[in-house]
């Protein structure tokens, strides 16, 4: 008796492939550093401990950022507590491995979970619009209809890609890559909460807006 289990191919599955590909390339880099470090630290005669210390140090900080990061964007809503701080962290000093400083402009000391996620998701879309560094803006409006919340990211040669810009906008995550994937993501995201969320490119800034309802 054959009792092979055939598993239907299915866009949910795909979608988790592509953001475990996201995530396993972000860790590459920092975790390749830490064993060289190491490496270092373990060859005879070796004398330039400091620096391979603090090879090992930064490129530990930089993983850890990184997995909290991913791990509160990505996973479940019950990784954010609803403290604005724990979001504003998180999105500080993952973004600071970008060379990208973020400015705070919200006022609220406490987030909605759903709100938090969708706020650390937006994020990382504004870092994929400056590939050489800059900041990014975040605030915040208040109308009797609806909470918009914007991103402003500027720097040199800020722009969202015309291929992010079409994941942005697809039904499916079938076509995507790792690299447009948190773009698809986002708008999952969006599309769950009843939200919409709007793109504008100008010269040296990227201009993301969510707006959701009250």
């Amino acid at each position: 008796m054959n009792t092979e289990l055939t598993v239907p191919w299915t866009a949910e599955l795909k979608l988790a492939e592509l953001l475990a590909a996201r995530l396993c390339h972000d860790l590459a880099s920092p975790l390749a550093a830490i064993d060289n470090g190491i490496e270092l630290l373990n060859e005879p005669g070796f004398r330039e401990s400091a620096q391979a210390l603090d090879l090992v140090s930064s490129s530990t900080s930089q993983a850890v950022a990184t997995l909290r990061f991913f791990r509160s964007a990505l996973g479940e809503r019950g990784e954010i507590t609803g403290r604005a701080s724990q979001v504003r962290e998180l999105g500080t000093d993952w973004l600071r491995l970008r060379r990208i400083a973020l400015e705070w402009g919200l006022e609220s000391p406490s987030l909605p979970p759903e709100v938090g996620r969708l706020l650390l998701n937006l994020l990382a879309i504004a870092a994929e619009t400056l590939p050489r560094g800059g900041i990014v803006t975040l605030g915040s409006t208040r109308t009797p209809a609806a909470l918009c919340y914007t991103a402003v990211a500027s720097g040199p040669d800020a722009q969202l890609s015309p291929e992010m810009a079409r994941a942005l906008e697809a039904c499916s995550s079938e076509g995507l890559d790792p690299r447009e994937v948190h773009a698809y993501f986002l708008r999952r995201l969006v599309q769950r909460s009843g939200g919409a969320l709007d793109v504008e490119n100008r010269p040296e800034e990227v201009v993301l807006e969510l707006v959701l309802r009250s």
